[in-house]
């Protein structure tokens, strides 16, 4: 097939946002150690939550959706939000709950949940939800009961209830509390309700903060770049199985050149793929693929994030970038222009509101985004 090129239309790689990957590598041992958890509840057993923490682009949400799947494989209910900020995430939440518990059909702890769910749904304007008139007083604090009741009543049907909530950094400090207290009910009390919360690695210490006894209801799954035998795996598998294949060195500089990320690696397989004109596929296809998987990376993974900041927290982005791979101190990127750290922190917090950067430790910032320092330097002017 020397000279010719593949069929566009059968690529199997996936580089979008939270898309399937063909070859989920790398995260058995997470899928395997949540099926044992949600098996360990569904006998009446005590387990562990789970935190998955990591840059963008290292398969979070992938990794999320696939364990909300393995949760309806063993007999769990799935509610499955993106936390967004204010009232929206909580809406959501409050909707999937009652088309669970309406599912269900008729019955005390059913009833119970529903009117916990009405509850809430009081104190939130513009839920949609019919009220009546002899409905509980407003109390925003019966989230907890939400989660306790929902659990209850799952239980009493031989099912369980699953949280899964994405970019949940974002949850208000006020809900989270209340969600993590009633995850906390639900496993005193034996009833199968399993947590799984994904976000940026700041997360860990939202968690923290939101319940004293986070460490304890967690396991924390921190997840990192796939290794060069991982990655040879996402590539060459999918190809595999349509009769295509990879030469060493190619897999090797797709390995190189996407530092492991997942989405990196999805990009540069998909974009080399319809490059390709080799058999098999070579590291020239890989050179040929060079500009569009460049230009792809930045224009849908970086420019998107750069555009939504406004010039005044740009020119924080700027200092940032200029001092090269992170994490760095604040004081450092505020001494980078001049500036005290107490004149920057406003803006550095709300980037980190925003999901551009996080804090690893206290006083520190880094990017959220793998080699975002690197095109900021390239594509912006200098601080």
């Amino acid at each position: 097939m020397s000279g010719e090129a593949y069929d566009p239309v059968s690529n199997p790689y996936a580089p979008g946002a939270g898309t399937p990957p063909p070859a989920l590598v790398g995260r058995d041992a997470v899928i395997d150690a949540s099926r044992t958890s949600l098996r360990r509840l569904r006998a009446g057993r005590s387990t562990q939550h789970v935190l998955l923490t990591g840059l963008r682009g290292v398969g979070k949400t992938v990794l999320l959706r696939t364990l909300a799947a393995v949760a309806e494989g063993e007999g769990f209910r799935v509610i499955r939000q993106e936390a967004v900020g204010g009232d929206d995430t909580v809406i959501s939440l409050l909707r999937q709950a009652r088309r669970i518990m309406e599912d269900l059909g008729p019955g005390d702890r059913v009833g119970r949940a529903l009117r916990s769910i009405e509850s809430v749904a009081l104190t939130v304007a513009g839920t949609g939800f019919e009220l009546g008139r002899a409905g509980p007083s407003p109390d925003r604090e019966a989230l907890a009961d939400v989660v306790v009741d929902l659990g209850a009543a799952a239980a009493e049907h031989d099912l369980g209830i699953v949280l899964a909530i994405d970019e949940a950094q974002g949850l208000a400090p006020g809900d989270l509390r209340r969600i993590l207290a009633g995850v906390h009910r639900a496993g005193q009390d034996g009833l199968p309700v399993w947590c799984v919360l994904a976000g940026l690695p700041n997360l860990v210490g939202v968690v923290a903060k939101a319940a004293t006894y986070a460490e304890r209801l967690f396991t924390v799954e921190a997840l990192g770049p796939l290794t060069p035998d991982q990655v040879v795996a996402a590539v060459v598998e999918p190809a595999d199985d349509m009769g295509v294949g990879w030469a060493v060195d190619a897999t090797s500089a797709i390995a190189d050149l996407s530092d492991g990320y997942p989405f990196f690696v999805q990009v540069w397989a998909y974009h080399t793929w319809n490059a390709a004109r080799d058999e098999p596929i070579s590291r020239a296809d890989v050179d040929r693929a060079g500009p569009a998987a460049r230009l792809a990376l930045d224009t849908s993974f970086f420019a998107a994030r750069i555009a939504r900041v406004p010039d005044s927290e740009v020119a924080y982005v700027r200092l940032l970038a200029s001092l090269g791979p992170g994490p760095h101190r604040s004081g450092e990127v505020a001494a980078a222009g001049g500036r005290a750290t107490s004149e920057l922190s406003a803006i550095r917090d709300r980037l980190i509101k925003e999901g551009l950067v996080y804090a690893p430790r206290y006083g520190w910032v880094e990017f959220a985004l793998p080699r975002f320092d690197e095109y900021v330097r390239r594509t912006l002017p200098p601080p």
